[in-house]
């Protein structure tokens, strides 16, 4: 019950992109509507379920680019006229869908998922690792230089 809504919003932020970017090169609505079912629903499964917990949001946001045109080009290039308009099409979504993604994320990450796993996942940083050590620095005289 608690992917439902998300996965709503998630489809919901994709058909915006799609439809918009879809419609110029006149495709038709039903097929728009299908290729944002599925492209959305594969996208959430791989990139919020399964990316997202484990590398945050910046690398899944950018990992949500070529994710996005590799599933929007195929589906576009065999639900409608195969031609390389398809393709710049497809490019252009999957930037708009990427920036929209970093958005879509954040929501993930406060409300749904674990933040157990999230923790423990990607916060190498508060080890104190990388910590940065900062003192002055002193001077020594040696016993000869005593005058």
């Amino acid at each position: 019950m608690r992917h439902i809504v998300p996965f709503i919003v998630k489809l919901a932020a994709w058909s915006v992109v799609l439809f918009s970017m879809f419609t110029i090169f006149n495709a038709p609505l039903s097929l728009i509507s299908v290729m944002t079912i599925i492209t959305a629903l594969v996208s959430y499964v791989v990139g919020d379920l399964f990316v997202l917990p484990r590398v945050g949001n910046f690398v899944a946001a950018a990992l949500d680019v070529p994710l996005s045109f590799l599933l929007v080009w195929p589906v576009s290039f065999a639900l409608f006229a195969p031609t390389v308009n398809m393709a710049y099409a497809a490019f252009f979504s999957s930037l708009a869908i990427g920036a929209v993604e970093a958005f879509f994320h954040l929501y993930m990450e406060n409300h749904v998922l674990e933040e157990a796993g999230r923790e423990e996942a990607y916060r190498w940083y508060d080890e104190g690792r990388w910590a940065t050590e900062f003192a002055e620095e002193q001077e020594f005289k040696k016993e000869d230089d005593r005058t």
